[in-house]
């Protein structure tokens, strides 16, 4: 096998470079944050997922 030799032209060099693209657009409306373990924060839209997220995990904090 031929060893790994990075150039300008590689596409590896060129994807370190680009600026991220955002997918995700502003959401309107209430959102709740919710800290389910000391490292998990996640983001519920709605009352109804929020009480299913608080049945999964009852230690669960909303920080927002």
């Amino acid at each position: 096998m031929r060893p790994l030799v990075l150039t300008k032209e590689s596409n590896v060099m060129k994807s370190r470079h680009r600026k991220p693209i955002l997918t995700k657009k502003p959401t309107e409306g209430k959102v709740f944050k919710l800290q389910v373990d000391y490292r998990t924060v996640i983001s519920v839209k709605t009352q109804s997922a929020l009480d299913m997220w608080m049945k999964k995990y009852p230690n669960a904090k909303i920080v927002a």
